[in-house]
């Protein structure tokens, strides 16, 4: 285990003079379709809390996930690092290896914040060593049981303990009870587990959807179903609906299920925003919200995430609250690892280390965004690195809300057209009309690696 001290060697630099620092408060979903958002276009789904927060807010559409997977997901949060420059890059290395900095935790913490955790963590380093200074109830394995779950309470707690109730309203309570008694400025670092499976949903939420999942993909989805069933199928029961796989009987996708659990979320996190009005800090409030990584829900006949394709690297993505000054929705490309970068600079903190992201309060407030693609990638190409028994070849990602290339380890490669060609398709990588294209992505990815020190520049062949 390391110590603090190892963990954070220096001292944050000093905060920038600042009249009123904002509180912060992050909110993290968990395997969330960036469609599965009724402001992100989907008619089907009923999230009227976010469609709210969004609609006071700023909406990135095209916001993605830096690493799609949970735990490496968290680490790029911590660190603002790329995982492959922090070494915490997949669900089977959950210890920074290579970061020596300050956690942004960290640096809200010495610069006068009261930083609080509560939900799901999933890394080895521990709520203290990353600088919180509460943790009254979290999540230490992948994934839980929705009902009566094993958490922990307490930041030094290191055993789990049976808690009764439901998982989502088990946080939501502990998150209402922070705003409400948080000294100002305070970090409430909100990370749920729904909609990750196994799901369980209450029999309201279901009701909602119940007999229409023929009609409920998002309009943005790919029509290709599943090509094989990979586990057992929610099972009934105690007006309750649970299951650790995302496939019905019948083949399809369970959207009824998996909406059902974004909706009862949404639910809770209304009581959240409500909280924060109810203090009367909601003018001195930034709240941004994403999903810890998309999900495929059956896109080319593929489940779960970490995959280089749309359903899997995209997110929901906002920041909301009195500190945004216009509402809107933003094209910029914003990516997770832009959070770090964009928490500091609204509390007034020089970074204490370089950071790989960039602030997106310019593009909040409606103005540009000084990067013009986000980036992806997937750093873990061992079997053992997921739990299905299969790998995922390592790849880098760069993206536009118009074009995309992928390049792989083995250096295959592919470039899409997501305007004429939103699925993923037609690989445009041989097409002579696209070679200006396919030359300019290459340069932007190129100094993307430069800039990052990526170590995959050694075997990417970006002639």
């Amino acid at each position: 285990m390391i110590s603090r001290r190892q963990f954070v060697p220096a001292l944050a630099a000093p905060a920038f003079a600042q009249r009123q620092k904002p509180n912060i408060v992050l909110i993290v979903s968990d395997d969330h379709h960036w469609q599965c958002l009724g402001a992100a276009g989907n008619p089907h789904i009923k999230t009227p809390n976010l469609d709210k927060l969004a609609s006071r807010g700023m909406l990135f559409t095209d916001g993605v996930i830096s690493t799609s997977q949970c735990a490496p997901s968290r680490g790029i949060l911590l660190s603002g690092q790329e995982s492959y420059q922090n070494g915490l890059d997949s669900n089977n290395h959950i210890t920074f290896r290579s970061f020596q900095g300050a956690t942004v935790v960290e640096q809200l913490r010495r610069n006068g914040y009261e930083t609080n955790l509560v939900g799901k963590w999933h890394i080895t380093p521990s709520p203290k060593e990353c600088g919180f200074t509460k943790a009254p109830v979290w999540l230490q394995p992948a994934a839980t049981d929705y009902m009566d779950p094993q958490l922990r309470q307490g930041l030094d707690a290191t055993a789990d303990t049976k808690t009764p109730g439901h998982v989502t309203e088990i946080f939501t309570n502990a998150a209402v009870e922070v705003i409400q008694q948080a000294r100002q400025p305070y970090l409430l670092w909100l990370t749920y587990n729904a909609p990750h499976t196994p799901w369980t949903a209450s029999e309201q939420y279901l009701q909602l959807y119940k007999g229409r999942n023929a009609g409920l993909a998002p309009p943005a989805h790919p029509k290709t179903q599943p090509a094989a069933q990979t586990g057992s199928t929610p099972k009934k029961g105690g007006g309750k609906k649970k299951g650790a796989n995302v496939l019905r009987p019948d083949g399809g996708y369970d959207w009824e299920t998996y909406y059902a659990v974004i909706s009862e979320l949404d639910a809770h996190i209304g009581r959240v925003v409500d909280a924060i009005e109810k203090s009367g800090q909601w003018n001195n409030t930034l709240i941004l919200f994403i999903g810890d990584n998309g999900y495929l829900c059956g896109s080319k006949g593929l489940q779960g995430k970490v995959y280089p394709w749309e359903e899997s690297i995209r997110i929901p993505f906002m920041a909301s609250g009195g500190v945004v000054p216009r509402p809107g929705k933003s094209t910029a490309p914003a990516a997770s690892v832009d959070v770090p970068a964009t928490m500091l600079d609204y509390a007034g903190i020089r970074p204490g280390h370089k950071l790989s992201g960039t602030s997106l309060r310019g593009a909040i407030a409606g103005g540009k965004f000084a990067r013009t693609a986000s980036y992806s990638s997937w750093n873990d190409g061992r079997v053992e690195a997921l739990f299905a028994g299969y790998a995922v070849e390592p790849y880098r990602v760069i993206r536009t809300s118009s074009e995309k290339y992928i390049v792989w380890e083995s250096k295959k490669e592919a470039l899409y057209d997501l305007k004429t060609d939103p699925f993923e398709e037609k690989n445009l990588v041989s097409d002579a009309a696209h070679a200006a294209l396919l030359k300019r992505m290459k340069g932007q990815l190129r100094t993307r690696m430069k800039e990052t020190s990526d170590p995959a520049a050694a075997w990417l062949a970006l002639g």
